[in-house]
């Protein structure tokens, strides 16, 4: 019986390693034939289909509402304020009387200018158009003049002869010499006050005198002018949409009164980001929003871009780059008032018919847009040209046509020439992601 256990235990250890080789070669098939399917199969990626379609992309900024036209009325002296006739929200016509201001001495500086201004322009009527006993004096005066001179000269010649003979002493001759100097320059001084009052001044004098009286006449411009801006008017039809002051009120000079404009011309100005305002151009259309009016969209177009940028403060008292950019209002504007803050988004991509890709398919090398193309199963590497970008999709100027399959994110390790496995809707992989 021993003998039969024993023979026993010899068949059931052969037939088990026969019964684990055996698995060992199934197994082993199993896994030679999944690594040729898969090899079959390919690398699994993302695709997509090239479509041509309507594209469009917007900047985002907010603005503030402001008058288009408006007039700002300051004071140009520190007075007071007398009196004002108007209130904000008052409809006002051009050349209305809108307050006054305390004229202070102003009246009286206007007539010293006047004052002023009429001697100036006698002492011009007088050089130049002389009366006749006028000239007869200053040709006595320089006749005398004459006189005196050659006096004066003989008696310098006398005296020298007298030196000559030791009857003077060097002293009196210097001071005959001197006196014949004198008496000289007063003559010519006196021959030429004679030809001014014959002949009228001329070059420079002439000049002067009428510099003289240009210079009054403008102080007494100036001076009519300071006084009637005491006189608060519009210069415009509009509506008063700020009063700053109150009847009473001492201002210093400089201080902004209040503010007229038509309500009806609107536009907003804003601040776009640095990295967006590149994008910007004049004429590009303008959706408008509005807090206060929730339900309601207004249109615009940009009307001018800022050639230079400026630093915005933040909310966190930090800064920022902006470039000023003004959008005009193409709409009714029923609800909008000035000072409203509002929110744009402004067109800066708008395309009928664009070849597209998805943004996440073209990848960059060298300065080169390459995108991977599926032809029969196999992903094959191509330059493209690419025109405007969105958030979603990239524009296509070359190198693609209408329903090729492009790969969309590929993984690292794709290269050209792979053989791929299409998978719909497979979200793309982040393992090996890079960017050509």
């Amino acid at each position: 019986m021993h003998l039969n256990l024993q023979r026993l235990r010899k068949v059931s250890g052969k037939k088990m390693l026969a019964g684990v080789l055996i698995l060992g070669v199934i197994v082993s098939m199993a896994a030679l034939n999944l690594a040729r399917s898969k090899k079959q199969a390919g690398i699994p990626v993302k695709v997509a289909k090239t479509e041509i379609k309507p594209i469009q992309d917007n900047v985002f900024a907010s603005g503030r509402v402001r008058l288009t036209q408006k007039q700002e009325l300051y004071n140009y002296t520190s007075t007071t304020v007398r009196e004002l006739f108007v209130s904000p929200g008052d409809q006002v016509q051009k050349g209305q009387v809108l307050g006054l201001l305390d004229p202070v001495d102003l009246e009286d500086k206007l007539n010293e200018a006047r004052v002023n201004f009429n001697v100036q322009e006698s002492n011009l009527n007088k050089a130049i158009y002389p009366r006749d006993e006028e000239v007869a004096q200053e040709r006595a005066s320089y006749q005398r003049a004459e006189a005196d001179y050659r006096n004066a000269q003989k008696e310098y010649e006398r005296t020298k002869v007298l030196f000559e003979q030791g009857a003077v002493s060097a002293k009196d001759l210097e001071d005959a010499e001197l006196e014949k100097t004198v008496k000289e320059a007063e003559y010519k001084r006196a021959g030429e006050g004679l030809t001014m009052k014959e002949t009228g001044p001329t070059g420079h004098e002439r000049e002067s005198l009428q510099a003289q009286v240009e210079q009054a006449r403008l102080q007494v411009e100036q001076a009519e002018k300071n006084l009637n801006r005491t006189v608060l008017r519009a210069e415009m039809d509009g509506v008063v949409t700020a009063v700053e002051v109150m009847a009473g009120d001492f201002v210093q000079m400089g201080t902004l009164l209040m503010t007229i404009g038509d309500a009806g011309q609107l536009e907003v100005t804003a601040g776009v980001s640095e990295a967006d305002s590149g994008r910007l151009m004049p004429g590009q259309k303008v959706a408008i929003t509005a807090a206060a009016q929730p339900n309601r969209e207004y249109t615009g177009i940009v009307q001018s871009v800022s050639p230079a940028a400026v630093a915005a403060k933040t909310a966190e008292n930090g800064s920022q780059i902006e470039v000023p950019v003004i959008v005009k209002m193409e709409c009714d504007i029923e609800g909008l008032r000035p000072g409203y803050t509002v929110d744009l988004s402004i067109n800066v991509v708008d395309k009928e018919n664009a070849l597209v890709v998805p943004y996440e398919a073209v990848m960059e090398k060298e300065g080169l847009k390459q995108v991977f193309v599926i032809e029969n199963q196999v992903a094959r590497l191509k330059d493209v040209a690419t025109g405007v970008d969105t958030a979603l999709f990239t524009e296509i100027l070359s190198g693609l046509s209408e329903g090729d399959t492009v790969v969309v994110s590929p993984i690292g390790t794709l290269m050209d020439g792979m053989r791929v496995n299409e998978i719909a809707n497979q979200p793309p992989s982040n393992e090996g992601a890079t960017t050509l």
